[in-house]
């Protein structure tokens, strides 16, 4: 593909944009986001945890018994969160999300450092191969 201007790329990156927005791993991303944010536990869940771990971060120089009433709080909200349905679903697709713009960065990027892309199951573009697309 040839490419003449620097609107030509802008293009491109839109294209490119809009191509994401329609693929599995961010639609699952969308839906996941949406559940939470409809979940008021979920929500409330998340806040706590927030607290509670900037709880923890802010402990230091207090007392260690005082330190370690944070950790404990922090821990026991940490696996309520880790056993909310909602709250792990999105989470899982936002680990997926990651990974796969992970490699499309990979990919894109290939031309201007010259590392590789990270490399998937075997075979090329297309087949889940050797340019990281894992389609």
């Amino acid at each position: 593909m040839s490419v003449a201007t620097r609107r030509d790329v802008w293009m491109l990156a839109r294209e490119l944009a809009e191509a994401i927005a329609e693929t599995p791993e961010l639609q699952e991303y969308r839906r996941t986001e949406d559940a939470v944010l409809a979940d008021p536990e979920a929500v409330a869940l998340i806040q706590e945890y927030e607290a509670a771990k900037r709880a923890v971060k802010r402990s230091r120089g207090r007392p260690p018994e005082e330190q370690q009433a944070l950790v404990e709080r922090f821990l026991a909200v940490e696996e309520r969160f880790n056993a909310h349905p909602a709250i792990q679903a999105y989470w899982n697709a936002r680990v997926a999300l990651d990974a796969f713009m992970d490699r499309l960065n990979a990919v894109i990027t290939f031309p201007i450092t010259g590392q590789e892309a990270p490399k998937t199951k075997g075979g090329a573009c297309g087949s889940g191969g050797g340019c990281g697309c894992g389609g």
